[in-house]
Order: structure tokens, then C-alpha cells, then sequence
């Protein structure tokens, strides 16, 4: 049995919402349903049950890409965005399962790496973010799936998203997700990655 995090992870997923006038977002009222069931049972669980910091512990501004591949004895990478203190920052860990068979725990696997970025650069994604629709984007993913890749991006503000009237929001997607996916792809950019990179190193473990 997956515990509940893992749950989550591999089922949570495209909307369209929107709560404030100052939101340039298309409103979908089933979206918004689906997204408060979404986050009453995200609020039961924690990342800590599988290893992973939970987002009510982030202190500062924070975005989180989360690349989990179902398959066994694949590595799961974490990548963190953070400004609040100093320059923004992304550091960069990866995690590998510890009990594969229960509840899918993870184990850091060395030293977390960090790269600087500019206010600008952080400017920039925020900026890709609003235009997306992020906040506004289904959790759920009605995407059943056993093999592939989740993808989560997770969001913690310290004010109210004037789209959502929440400060934080996540989303997991495994394909046919164009937006959502060019959100992670400029995130991985700025950890000198890609989403291309990332994807030709899952096909090769």
C-alpha cells in the first residue's frame, strides 16, 4: 500500500479559475469544486511521510518541481525556488526509494546543489506563472496512470494568489499538458537543465 503522499503525488492534475476581478484567468466553477475537495485531502497528508519537507514548513516565497518516475529504482529530483532573504536561489536534490515494497520512503542521495539567481530571473517565471494560469490550474489529474513520469509543481506565497484566494497551490501532470509543461521546462532552465534534458536521463535509468 502507497501512503497517502504518494497517493496524492501520482493522482493529483488542466483548469481554467478564477476568484478575483483583478484575475485575467477564464473561470471553470467544476474546477474550483474539484480543487477544494483536492486540497481538504492534500491537508490530511504530508511529504513527510514519504521524506520530503512539507510545504507548511517553507518560510519564504517557494516554488517546488517534484520529478517522481513510478518505476522502482528510478531517482526522484527536487527542485526548490525560493525569495524571501538575500538573492533568490534554486537548490537541487535528489532522493532514492529506501523501502520499495511499503510506503515508498525516500532517502536523500548526496549534498543538495544551489544556484544564485537573479531578481530579474524570478521576475521572469512569476511573470510565466500569471500568464499560465497556474494558480488556477486543476489539482486533480483524471489521468489514471500505473508507468511514467508525475510531475508536481507546488507554489507558497506569503500573500493570497488574487486569482485562487490561496497561497498555496500544486499541480501534477504526466503528458498532453503544454502550459503546464513549459512552466517546468523554464524552471529546470534556470538549474541549467530542461525539461529535455530531464526526460532523455528518465529514458536511460
Amino acid at each position: 500500500m502507497k501512503s497517502k503522499a504518494i497517493y496524492l503525488l501520482l493522482f493529483l492534475i488542466p483548469l481554467t479559475s478564477c476568484f478575483s476581478e483583478k484575475c485575467n484567468c477564464p473561470v471553470d466553477e467544476e474546477i474550483i469544486e474539484e480543487n477544494i475537495q483536492a486540497f481538504k485531502e492534500i491537508e490530511e497528508s504530508s511529504w513527510t511521510e514519504i521524506g520530503l519537507e512539507d510545504y507548511k514548513s517553507f518560510n519564504r516565497d517557494t516554488y517546488r518541481l517534484i520529478i517522481f518516475p513510478t518505476w522502482m529504482n528510478s531517482e526522484i529530483s527536487e527542485y526548490r525556488m525560493e525569495n524571501g532573504w538575500g538573492k533568490p536561489k534554486i537548490s537541487v536534490s535528489r532522493y532514492k526509494r529506501i523501502e520499495l515494497t511499503k510506503n515508498n520512503k525516500l532517502k536523500k542521495v548526496g549534498e543538495a546543489k544551489e544556484f544564485v539567481i537573479s531578481e530579474d530571473e524570478w521576475a521572469e517565471f512569476e511573470k510565466l506563472v500569471t500568464e499560465k494560469c497556474f494558480w488556477t490550474m486543476s489539482v486533480r489529474s483524471k489521468q489514471m496512470y500505473l508507468d511514467g513520469t508525475g510531475w508536481i509543481l507546488e507554489a507558497k506565497k506569503g500573500i493570497e494568489n488574487n486569482c485562487s484566494n490561496r497561497n498555496y497551490h500544486i499541480v501534477s501532470r504526466v503528458t498532453d499538458s503544454p502550459s503546464y509543461f513549459e512552466l517546468c521546462d523554464k524552471f529546470l532552465k534556470l538549474a541549467s537543465s530542461s525539461k529535455k534534458e530531464q526526460d532523455s536521463l528518465l529514458y536511460k535509468s
